[in-house]
């Protein structure tokens, strides 16, 4: 099975860019060649540093990595030639599209206070690099193991000719560039406030018949409170009032899934600590299982998250019974089910019975059901 960003790029983005920017051969299409995600290290620190830092990347990348040796000496930084001072991993092909996937839908988003990454850090060739401050914003971290905060730096190298072009990729591929859309149409020729931009962003995102759920998140990202929300539904309403009546939930509900509703707009207004469905907690526990289990990708991490906010076995039981009325097309609705196919037995110690163990709730049947979908 291909990655769900190769299948995209080969399906949607490639023949878009190829007609939009009028190439008139295929192999002009630019592409994505490689990612390089490389982590420095102070050459002072203790030798256990390197090996922290080796094996967390390691689990975000699921690469080894090598190590960089200095090239020459700096008495100033107390560097001699040959010290290690960091450690790099180069992606290609179906890793490196699964690590972007992850980077843009899962891990960027559990930045603090988010609002896009910045649009202008291209080098002039095409090739665009980002630092991250910390590893833990990657769901694969387990933060109780972290014994250094540790950042990074990520270059993605791509085939364009011209910053233009790979912006018009990456945005295209769901990169959440601040205040850019996430198709290359054309910008409006009007001033537009930020709470006018998303709106117009999300009927861009939402009209006709293909539903681009990448470019809603993206929009969303650039929204910091409850008030900015309240503006792009108002705004909405005023500029698109023969669209879905000019409700903006109603266009939302419409257009996307119970999952893709959770995943592409519910999580990215929650981690700004905007709520916007009225549904109860062990409702939402339901749809954040059921949105990070779709697919061929299953985000343990999540799951995590949501499995934290159950606080009795009743709950956990009402969590059951929501996800059998809300999504009993998927797994016949059986929550059990749903969590020991797609988890592993130690996935699912660590990101289920771990944290429903914290709080004395113990699952008896979780074995069970493990071992009667094995055979």
């Amino acid at each position: 099975m291909k990655p769900r960003l190769y299948s995209k790029y080969h399906d949607e983005v490639k023949p878009a860019l190829k007609k939009d920017r009028d190439y008139t051969n295929l192999h002009q299409v630019p592409c994505i060649e490689k990612i390089i995600v490389h982590m420095g290290l102070d050459a002072t620190l203790e030798k256990s540093a390197l090996e922290d830092a080796m094996n967390d990347m390691k689990t975000i990348t699921g690469r080894k990595p090598v190590v960089n040796l200095a090239r020459k000496s700096v008495s100033n930084f107390k560097l001699r030639e040959g010290m290690p001072i960091g450690c790099h991993v180069t992606l290609r092909r179906e890793v490196m599209y699964e690590f972007l996937d992850r980077l843009t839908a899962a891990a960027l988003p559990r930045i603090r206070d988010f609002r896009g990454i910045n649009p202008k850090s291209f080098d002039g060739q095409g090739n665009y690099s980002m630092g991250i401050t910390e590893q833990s914003i990657f769901p694969e971290i387990e933060m109780d193991r972290v014994k250094r905060t540790q950042g990074m730096d990520v270059t993605i190298v791509t085939s364009a000719g011209t910053n233009e072009e790979a912006l018009d990729l990456l945005t295209r591929m769901g990169m959440p560039f601040a205040g850019k859309k996430a198709v290359g149409a054309a910008g409006p020729a009007e001033e537009l406030s930020k709470t006018d931009e998303v709106a117009e962003l999300i009927f861009t995102a939402c009209e006709g018949s293909g539903t681009d759920e990448e470019g809603i998140r993206n929009a969303l990202f650039q929204l910091s409170n409850r008030k900015e929300w309240d503006a792009v539904v108002a705004a909405f309403a005023e500029r698109h009032s023969d669209y879905c009546e000019g409700d903006l939930m109603k266009c939302l509900n419409e257009k996307l899934n119970g999952k893709e509703l959770s995943r592409f707009v519910v999580d990215p207004l929650r981690g700004k600590g905007i709520e916007i469905l009225e549904i109860s907690k062990v409702e939402d526990v339901a749809d954040r299982i059921a949105a990070s289990c779709e697919g061929e990708g299953t985000d343990p991490g999540r799951i995590t998250d949501a499995v934290y906010q159950i606080q009795s076995l009743e709950e956990w039981d009402a969590a059951a019974s929501a996800f059998s009325a809300r999504h009993s097309d998927f797994y016949e609705g059986n929550l059990m089910k749903c969590l020991t196919d797609k988890l592993s037995e130690a996935d699912m110690e660590t990101h289920v019975l771990k944290p429903l163990g914290e709080r004395d709730i113990k699952i008896l049947d979780a074995p069970e059901a493990a071992s009667e979908d094995k055979e």
